[in-house]
């Protein structure tokens, strides 16, 4: 599924929550963590209190680092230029990986075009300091790699639109929880893409935290304690 579709989905499901609020566009001014509970403060002037604050703010999670939770971090010496090619062959909805010496080479499908093209997310991976040299070359040459890559059993591939290329690292907190704060997602972890499972460890926080707090509500207790934290950080 591609990232737009399930995000939209995602939004337009959590807006017709009645308990949901969204408030977005919005910038944090302020944020207050103690035993009483949480308070944000908003750039509009608006304050948000509640009993624990979520941070899946990303691997440069700014409420992890207010925390002070140490992190391991490490890099892998490679990047990974991310694309969209079109293909004469269909994919028939099968995803490919591909391994290289240099790294893996992933192949996701994704919905033809408005014109019936077909197409597939590509994340390739590579030596880091061998990325520029690909993401500088001309289109014709820089389809001759991807064709190379890709192989033949797709047909004749090209580039569509504009490659980017990311820098690949882990990064491990040290710990999941501090005073009323829970991480998830890759503010608590991120690894290589390979096989996807990035996505895959967010979504297992977010379901074991859901399964914290529900069973802590139904028990009548203050869903920001340390109790029920340490049950999280076990899980």
């Amino acid at each position: 599924v591609e990232n737009r579709a399930l995000r939209r989905a995602l939004l337009d499901r959590a807006r017709a929550l009645p308990s949901f609020t969204l408030h977005a566009p919005a910038e944090v001014t302020k944020i207050g963590r103690g035993r009483a509970g949480v308070a944000v403060g908003l750039a509009g002037g608006q304050r948000i209190e509640a009993q624990l604050l979520v941070a899946a703010d990303g691997r440069n999670s700014r409420l992890r680092a207010e925390a002070g939770i140490a992190v391991t971090r490490w890099r892998y010496k490679q990047a990974a230029i991310a694309c969209i090619a079109r293909h004469e062959r269909p994919h028939r909805n099968i995803a490919h990986e591909r391994f290289f010496a240099s790294g893996p080479f992933a192949i996701l499908p994704m919905r033809d075009d408005e014109k019936g093209r077909h197409r597939a997310s590509v994340v390739w991976t590579d030596r880091a300091d061998a990325v520029p040299s690909f993401l500088a070359l001309p289109e014709a040459e820089f389809n001759a790699e991807l064709q190379h890559r890709f192989g033949d059993f797709l047909g004749r591939v090209e580039l569509e639109g504009r490659p980017f290329a990311h820098p690949l690292s882990l990064l491990n907190a040290e710990r999941l929880v501090a005073e009323r704060l829970a991480l998830v997602g890759d503010a608590a972890h991120a690894i290589h893409p390979v096989a996807g499972q990035g996505f895959n460890l967010g979504v297992r926080d977010a379901a074991a935290l859901a399964e914290v707090l529900i069973e802590a509500r139904a028990l009548g207790l203050d869903l920001g304690a340390a109790e029920g934290l340490s049950d999280y950080q076990r899980w």
